[in-house]
């Protein structure tokens, strides 16, 4: 007999969803094993963000991948990776952000992608920079069943726009946020839910209305105002003349919880099938890696000791494996 039906919905774009009952046990031990600080759960992760390539066509200032830092070599997550992801991960995954240190749309298979992730009952986004033409096809992009549309902008006018978004077309990101607002509509279709993202620096902080009025009149459905998650010295790179007064003002605070929800709710697995234990740094090196899906199974990868000694960060143990080593040392610790 099926597992009966829940209702669960998402808390930024509030669409409601029926899921298993299975998904909603494990969530929930998930959130009661994390609060144990167990070493070795049982449950799975719900959370996650799956990065359909690590290429991108801009040069943002900050960003690694817009900087050529040497990291992960570059490619494009195939279709039997996703795959081999569902079937390890699809039963337990509530949510999952398709994109991380790339460009998604860059993918040639993102459609068929995030289609294989929605017949698990599973919620999607995509952040994207959307400055391109090709790309992009607004029909297909209704009819795959993305959720959440994220695009980042940062800007009200094309000049602000250029000062981060290098090699970005601002005129034409609100063009092809006008297309997908047309065909959703056309198609009487809720989605994909479009949320507008603008990152907050000491360049565009005057543009923050303009901005609300910019994506009200384009028909996006959310506004979202965010701070950079860069530390100091990448924000230096950026305004050479910066003050310590000038950062605060946009800085994200330091996390202070107990322990990091990543490491019993979610993970992070890069084109290649490289598993990392959150989105952040660790994520763009292979070499820090905890393991492989498409080599391993991921109940191995998520109880092997590596993962243990992460999480034993939290009881006060200093890691010997240098990959673990990476969340001791984590400024983000906790977040």
């Amino acid at each position: 007999m099926p597992d009966p039906l829940l209702l669960w919905r998402n808390p930024q774009t509030g669409f409601r969803r029926r899921l298993p009952l299975s998904k909603i046990r494990n969530a929930i031990a998930a959130k009661a094993e994390q609060k144990l600080n167990r070493l070795k759960p049982k449950s799975s992760p719900f959370i996650a963000v799956i990065d359909p390539t690590n290429a991108c066509q801009l040069h943002c200032p900050l960003c690694p991948t817009g900087q050529g830092s040497e990291g992960r070599k570059k490619g494009m997550m195939k279709l039997d990776t996703v795959d081999r992801i569902l079937k390890e991960l699809g039963h337990t995954i509530i949510d999952a952000e398709l994109d991380n240190w790339g460009e998604p749309f860059l993918n040639p298979d993102l459609y068929a992608i995030i289609a294989a992730f929605k017949n698990y009952k599973i919620h999607t986004a995509a952040s994207t920079n959307l400055s391109f033409k090709e790309q992009l096809d607004p029909q297909e992009l209704v009819n795959c069943g993305l959720d959440h549309l994220i695009v980042s902008t940062d800007a009200a006018r094309p000049k602000t726009y250029q000062k981060y978004r290098v090699g970005g077309d601002f005129e034409l990101v609100l063009e092809n946020i006008k297309k997908v607002v047309e065909t959703r509509k056309k198609r009487g279709s809720l989605r994909p839910f479009i949320t507008m993202k603008f990152l907050v620096f000491p360049h565009n902080l005057a543009e923050q209305d303009e901005f609300n009025k910019l994506a009200h009149d384009l028909g996006a459905d959310r506004v979202q105002f965010q701070a950079p998650y860069f530390p100091e010295k990448m924000i230096e790179r950026l305004y050479q003349k910066i003050t310590p007064e000038q950062i605060e003002k946009f800085a994200r605070p330091k996390p202070k919880r107990r322990n990091c929800h990543w490491l019993w709710t979610g993970v992070a697995i890069s084109w290649d099938g490289g598993v990392s234990p959150c989105c952040f740094g660790i994520s763009y090196h292979s070499q820090f890696d905890f393991g492989n899906i498409c080599s391993q199974s991921f109940r191995e990868i998520w109880t092997s000791d590596i993962y243990q000694q992460a999480r034993s960060v939290f009881l006060g143990k200093e890691p010997k494996d240098s990959r673990a080593r990476f969340c001791f040392s984590c400024t983000h610790r906790g977040g």
